[in-house]
């Protein structure tokens, strides 16, 4: 009886079959000994999950060898793969320019429109949470050409993992806004660089990834630039016209910090773990965002929730009116175009174009709210320090380890046969 010879591929053992029958065409015999030996090739379970996807790459392969490409930076999920740009492109100028001038339009139409209205919004801040939802959600769908994912139940429930980043982000609006109160753009966006600090600490001690020691060093050059901008109040004693930084908006950015870190690595994780397409998860991010600050709106007024809705707004100026809709696209515009520096450049330039924002931001608001901030000496040292320490953080990341490519022709090689004894 003729034998075929069968190519076994194992992914974690290797497997002998010895004195056995063969697998014949429409006959089966029986193995009158099997041994097993059992060669653990990766012992990590990172390793293991690297190995997986190799394998799952080789099969792939042989199965469509003309889609095989020279490139080795693949993404790990199937799908076409994402050219990225670079900065010194028309393409990257330009989604770095739209990041910048979203940003620093941002920071100061949200001041803006308590600032010319009597240090007051003219609509409720938690209602201006909810309006930037919604616009973050009709532009996710439109760049999905309005191919909403399933609202199937099943669908539904796995969608719900949503839930907690959600509300984290909710929350952490609504202290913004809350601060803006208290300190200028620049002032608070300098407190919230204390978020660095928090992500190399979750990173070191709770996730236990590797902090290079040029990473601490840049957390603390950002604690440094934070003491520095508040040095300046320090130094003129209380007699300066500009305002002090008030406690209270040391302890929101710190606890702004903190939640934005958690909702960054846990929704991070679910990007990068969950096999499903980006803007069905940004879909699903803004659609559960608008029911949790909708919830958070309504429990901050109680019974009142739909009466304070239109707030001061139509007794507020033609200008503060139009500043409260520009700043409502801004914040949702800003979040597509965050979305596209990760997509199309990388982190790095997201974190140098959100500092380069703040020195415009500084620049701006020193011009148009001279009484509520100054570009002193300090803020000039804080900013510096702050460009450093997400420079030496950013740049001096672990480099990631060599992982050993396996071809299919040498997985053939090494896989076992079952023939006929």
């Amino acid at each position: 009886m003729p034998v075929q010879n069968t190519t076994v591929t194992t992914t974690t053992t290797e497997i002998e079959l010895s004195s056995g029958g063969g697998l014949g065409s429409g006959e089966c015999t029986t193995t009158s000994h099997m041994q097993l030996r059992k060669r653990t090739l990766f012992p990590s379970k990172d390793n293991d999950d690297i190995y997986q996807l190799q394998n799952n790459r080789v099969k792939s392969e042989r199965a469509n060898p003309e889609s095989v490409t020279p490139s080795t930076e693949k993404e790990a999920s199937p799908g076409k793969m994402v050219e990225k740009l670079s900065l010194f492109t028309v393409a990257g100028a330009v989604i770095v320019l739209c990041q910048v001038g979203c940003e620093v339009g941002k920071q100061l139409t949200n001041y803006s429109i308590q600032y010319y209205n009597q240090g007051k919004y003219p609509i409720p801040q938690t209602v201006i949470v909810v309006l930037t939802e919604i616009v973050k959600l009709c532009f996710t769908i439109a760049r999905s050409k309005f191919q909403l994912p399933s609202f199937r139940s099943d669908n539904l429930k796995q969608s719900l993992k949503y839930l907690l980043p959600s509300v984290l982000y909710a929350v952490n609006n609504n202290i913004y806004f809350a601060g803006l109160i208290l300190v200028p753009p620049p002032v608070w966006l300098i407190l919230c660089s204390f978020r660095t600090v928090v992500t190399a600490s979750i990173y070191k001690f709770f996730l236990k990834r590797e902090v290079t020691t040029g990473q601490f060093v840049g957390a603390f050059l950002i604690v440094v630039s934070i003491a520095v901008a508040k040095a300046g109040d320090i130094a003129n004693g209380g007699s300066s016209t500009i305002p002090a930084i008030p406690p209270a908006a040391f302890l929101l950015a710190v606890i702004a910090a903190i939640n934005s870190v958690c909702a960054a690595v846990y929704t991070e994780s679910l990007f990068k773990k969950e096999g499903e397409n980006f803007l069905d998860q940004q879909f699903w991010l803004y659609f559960y965002g608008i029911f949790v600050a909708s919830a958070v709106h309504c429990v901050t007024f109680t019974s009142a929730a739909l009466d304070v809705i239109g707030g001061n707004f139509a007794q507020a100026t033609t200008f503060v009116q139009f500043m409260l809709c520009l700043a409502i696209l801004l914040g949702g515009v800003g979040g597509m175009v965050v979305a596209a520096i990760l997509k199309r450049l990388d982190n790095i330039v997201k974190e140098y174009s959100g500092a380069t924002a703040n020195m415009f931001t500084a620049v701006f608001c020193s011009f148009l709210f001279p009484e509520k901030f100054q570009f002193t000496i300090f803020i000039f040292m804080a900013m510096c320090l702050l460009f450093s320490g997400i420079y030496l953080y950013e740049t001096r990341k672990p480099k990631p380890k060599s992982i050993i490519s396996v071809s299919p022709e040498s997985r053939e090689e090494k896989a076992p046969l079952i023939t006929n004894a």
